[in-house]
């Protein structure tokens, strides 16, 4: 039975295979009461790609072809965000670190998106006088990291920022739109890293942020991921996940110390 989108059918077969490779692939599992919200983005995708319909967008998945795939990845994740979300994890990271000796610090914003929470993070440390710091923010959305670049946001992104961080770092761009600091840039190295992959970075971290994304992951996806970033955390370091987020099957080197903060013991 082909399910109806508004302007594309799709089989159980094509669906399934979509799926599966969303999976497999990015560790993004769409159970079945997500598959009305797949629908609208695989329609985006055919229609904005030029694409005849779901056969040829499958055939190309199957195929293995790069560009398809991704851009596959940039039309199936989410990619809602805002400036100083769950910002107790800020407040957090800034005491730490001023209540440690370390010469520099790096962090990792292991799920960036469009740039929201290292830009956060940056603010937070240099209003608390801290500047000794870099932070790699990463995507496997190449769409959002290319909006990151910009550094032009919507006022409803700023919604919860504090009204001097706003004047410090954003100039009125017109049409409710914000510029960012170009400045804070200095701080932030911006990559493309699929967590699905086995990625080692040549340093370890201090602090990695992977908040609000091990939602869309089921526990064999989650469990890889934490490997991954746990690969690429200092021992001693912490992992800080979104305040809605549990790790069922918490790894024996992680100790919880916080509201979703995780310390590396070993």
């Amino acid at each position: 039975m082909p399910y109806d989108a508004i302007m594309i059918q799709i089989t159980e077969q094509q669906l399934d295979t979509i799926r599966d490779l969303a999976y497999r692939k990015y560790g993004l599992y769409i159970s079945q009461d997500k598959v009305s919200r797949l629908l609208p983005k695989l329609e985006r995708f055919i229609s904005h790609e030029g694409y005849s319909g779901t056969e040829e967008l499958c055939s190309r998945l199957a195929a293995g072809d790069k560009v398809c795939l991704e851009k596959f990845s940039s039309y199936i994740t989410t990619c809602h965000t805002y400036f100083f979300r769950e910002p107790e994890h800020f407040r957090e990271l800034a005491a730490e670190m001023r209540r440690s000796s370390r010469a520099f610090y790096t962090i990792w914003c292991a799920a960036c998106s469009t740039g929201e929470e290292p830009y956060s993070i940056a603010m937070t440390l240099i209003d608390g006088g801290i500047r000794n710091f870099h932070i790699i923010a990463s995507d496997l959305n190449r769409n959002v990291l290319a909006e990151f670049n910009r550094g032009v946001y919507h006022e409803s992104r700023l919604a919860q920022t504090p009204p001097a961080a706003r004047l410090r770092y954003f100039t009125p761009a017109g049409d409710d739109y914000y510029t960012i600091n170009r400045s804070l840039r200095n701080f932030i190295s911006i990559k493309n890293i699929n967590l699905m992959e086995a990625v080692r970075f040549p340093e370890l971290f201090d602090y990695v942020f992977c908040r609000n994304v091990f939602i869309y992951f089921n526990e064999e996806s989650r469990s890889q991921a934490i490997s991954t970033i746990t690969a690429n955390l200092k021992i001693g370091g912490s992992l800080f996940i979104g305040h809605a987020e549990v790790l069922l099957q918490q790894p024996d080197n992680l100790e919880k110390t916080g509201s979703s903060i995780y310390r590396r013991m070993y």
